[in-house]
């Protein structure tokens, strides 16, 4: 996304840069383009040219937003029962973190959903820069 934003408004850019830049297979830029896509926060082109756009301004899209369209699982995963019914430990650290689990949770959400995608822009441009150096 950070991609997209740094080359809004010179055209699409395709799976195999995107890939490239962030040392992955295509394959799963296309996965997690489809599902950011679904979410509307990007649109596909077809052709030559063709390639992934944002579908609006980086400002106007929070990381909150991104992490939610790539992301199904909860940020914290445990057992919500323990595989022995009887053990009185498993039922109490269940019950001492999972409203921990879930105050860090709802933070993280709100943080993210408080840092705007441009607001991440410049500190990769900052990295490349100093990578490149």
């Amino acid at each position: 996304m950070t991609l997209l934003a740094m080359n809004a408004g010179k055209g699409p850019l395709c799976s195999s840069t995107i890939a490239h830049s962030v040392e992955t297979n295509p394959v799963v830029i296309r996965r997690l383009m489809s599902q950011l896509e679904s979410a509307g926060l990007v649109a596909s082109t077809s052709g030559r040219a063709g390639g992934f756009l944002l579908t609006k301004p980086a400002n106007e899209i929070s990381l909150a937003s991104i992490y939610s369209a790539v992301e199904d699982e909860q940020v914290f995963r445990m057992h919500r029962e323990s595989n022995e019914p009887g053990c009185e430990t498993a039922r109490a650290i269940l019950c001492a973190l999972m409203p921990r689990l879930a105050e860090a949770s709802k933070a993280m959400t709100e943080k993210l959903g408080g840092t705007m995608l441009n607001q991440i822009v410049p500190v990769m441009k900052n990295n490349a820069q100093a990578a490149m150096a």
